[in-house]
C-alpha cells in the first residue's frame, strides 16, 4: 500500500493502494485536474455539497479532518463507487483513530478488503510479522544451533505462552516475506532481508511491538530467575540538550549491542534469543510560568 501519491498519476489511483488518506485525496485531486474537463475545488464543492471551495484541500493539506457525515460526501464528490467508498472510510478510520487499539481494528478492516490481491497480501504479512513479538524473536532463533522449527517445540521454546498454531503463522510469515529460507538440508534459515512498508502503518506496528515486547520484561519480573535477567533504571531530571545526549548515547549502545552479537567466537553457545529494551520518557511535564510573568 501507497503512503505518498506521484504529481500527477496516468491511471486513475486505487484507494486500497493507500494507507494514508490524504496521500490519496492529493493523488486523485492531481488525477482529476488531469483527466477531468473541469475539475476544480470550487466544483468538488458543490458536488458534494459542502458550502467552502476549498474544504478538500485543507482536507488533502492535513488541516481538517473528516466526519463521518464529510467522509461520505467527499466520496460523493470524487465519483466513488460503493466499494471505493468503503475502503476510504476505513482508510480515514485508520488516519484519523486516536488511540493504537482503534488504529489496529481500522488496518485490520483494510487488510480484509484487499486481502485477493497478492502484493497486499504480502503487505499485512508484513504489518503481522512486525505486530506479533514472537514473529521476529522466531528468526532469530533460527541462528541457534539446536533449532527445530517445528511449531509445538518452538512453542514450548518461549518463555511467553505462545500457541503452536501461532508459531506456524509467523514462521509461515517469515518464510513468505523472505526472512527465513529453507535450506538444501531442508533446514529454516534466515535471510538478510529487512521488511518494508507505508510509514502510517510502519509506525503503527512497530508501536505494536515495542508494547508487546515491554509487557515481557513486566512478566519477566516475575517469570524469568534474578541470574537470568537485568532491568534497571535511573530517574533524573534531564534539559532537552542532555536529553539529546543520552538519547545519541543509546543509539551508539544499540549500535554496539548488535556487533557484539555479530561476533561469534568459536567458543560461544548462543542457545536464548534476548530482548534489550531502552526507554527514556518524560515522567513529568513543565511547569505552567507563573501568572504575570513574560
Amino acid at each position: 500500500m501507497k503512503d505518498a501519491a506521484d504529481e500527477t498519476p496516468h491511471e486513475r489511483p486505487v484507494v486500497t493502494d493507500f494507507t494514508d488518506y490524504r496521500a490519496y485525496l492529493r493523488a486523485m485531486i492531481a488525477w482529476l485536474k488531469a483527466h477531468r474537463r473541469g475539475f476544480s475545488y470550487r466544483s468538488f464543492s458543490l458536488k458534494a455539497g459542502f458550502s467552502s471551495p476549498s474544504f478538500l484541500k485543507l482536507v488533502a493539506d492535513g488541516q481538517r479532518n473528516l466526519s463521518a457525515e464529510s467522509v461520505e460526501r467527499v466520496a460523493t464528490g470524487l465519483g466513488l463507487d460503493r466499494r471505493e467508498a468503503e475502503a476510504f472510510a476505513v482508510l480515514v478510520e485508520l488516519g484519523q483513530a486516536p488511540t493504537d487499539s482503534l488504529k489496529n481494528r481500522a488496518y485490520t478492516k483494510l487488510a480484509r478488503l484487499v486481502q485477493r490481491d497478492p502484493v497486499k497480501r504480502l503487505e499485512a504479512a508484513q504489518f503481522e510479522a512486525y505486530s506479533n513479538w514472537y514473529t521476529m524473536v522466531l528468526r532469530e532463533m533460527a541462528a541457534l544451533p539446536d533449532f527445530d522449527d517445528a511449531a509445538d517445540a518452538l512453542a514450548r521454546r518461549l518463555r511467553y505462552k505462545t500457541r503452536p498454531e501461532e508459531v506456524q503463522r509467523g514462521l509461515d510469515n517469515l518464510v513468505a516475506l523472505g526472512l527465513l529460507v529453507r535450506g538444501p538440508d531442508g533446514r529454516l534459515a534466515q535471510a538478510d532481508r529487512n521488511l518494508t512498508t507505508g510509514p502510517e502503518v510502519r509506525s503503527l506496528a512497530v508501536r505494536n511491538f515495542h508494547r508487546q515486547m515491554l509487557n515481557r520484561v513486566i512478566e519477566a519480573l516475575d517469570r524469568v530467575p534474578l541470574s537470568e535477567r537485568n532491568v534497571s533504571g535511573v530517574t533524573v531530571p534531564l534539559s532537552r540538550r542532555q536529553y539529546a545526549r543520552v538519547v545519541e548515547l543509546l543509539q551508539t549502545l544499540r549500535r554496539e549491542v548488535l556487533a557484539i552479537a555479530e561476533d561469534v567466537q568459536d567458543d560461544d553457545d548462543p542457545r536464548e534469543v534476548h530482548q534489550l529494551a531502552f526507554g527514556l520518557i518524560p515522567l513529568t511535564q513543565p511547569a505552567s510560568p507563573p501568572r504575570g510573568s513574560k
